[in-house]
């Protein structure tokens, strides 16, 4: 007869004891108060464990999230996308700039106005360097945003003077635009020296019109939602 020492015969009983991953799910599922008690018996210990696991979760996602945004860059670069920029667009900057920036941009979009500061500032850091230029893509979310861009582009067919008045009116007041829309709208172009009548005509157009057609049609080609 084979005999054992005490220990093993103990690791034996309790390896033959212990039960499986199914035989716990089972004994949860019918005696739910066994996980209610084991909290209420260590409450800081459970509540220590389930913060542990938030924050490894956490980091996990933003791992996954990193390697997703920096594998889209690295695409991006290895194939960069070249916007379109017809003769006549409206051009802050140096027109002759190594370096282009196309904002598709959206005059009731109150992003599009936090990065205006932004813009103009780069553009005075790197004077002769940068040059914007400006795309229309108002969304449907925004009622009065076709319009403004539909007169911005209007405007600037009389002067780019003019139309970058009549844009940073717009985003300067865009409180009254949301509030006034076409009203505000004309009377911004007003301001801005504009001929109205002129301009509600081109406004209308078929060239102003298929422009921002374009502008769109590209906004979403390249894959964009939001402006700007």
């Amino acid at each position: 007869m084979t005999r054992f020492s005490l220990p093993l015969c103990l690791l034996a009983f309790a390896a033959a004891c212990r039960p499986s991953p199914d035989q716990l799910r089972s004994e949860l599922r019918k005696h739910p108060e066994i996980v209610a008690d084991a909290i209420r018996a260590h409450p800081t210990e459970i509540m220590e464990a389930l913060q542990f696991a938030a924050d490894s979760y956490q980091k996990v996602a933003r791992a996954r999230a990193d390697a997703t945004e920096n594998a889209r860059i690295s695409r991006e670069l290895a194939a960069p996308r070249h916007p379109v920029i017809q003769p006549g667009r409206a051009v802050r900057g140096s027109p002759s700039a190594q370096v282009t920036i196309v904002e598709y941009s959206d005059f009731q979009c109150p992003f599009c106005r936090r990065d205006e500061p932004v813009l103009k500032a780069l553009l005075q850091k790197y004077d002769g360097k940068l040059r914007l230029v400006l795309k229309q893509t108002p969304l449907p979310i925004h009622p009065h945003a076709r319009a403004a861009a539909e007169m911005f582009e209007a405007v600037l067919r009389q002067g780019q003077d003019k139309a970058w008045r009549f844009h940073d009116l717009l985003f300067a007041n865009q409180e009254r635009l949301n509030a006034e829309g076409e009203r505000y709208i004309e009377a911004a172009a007003r301001e801005a020296g504009a001929d109205l009548t002129r301009a509600r005509r081109d406004a209308a157009g078929p060239e102003v019109q298929a422009l921002i057609a374009a502008d769109v049609a590209e906004f979403q080609q390249i894959g964009f939602s939001g402006t700007p």
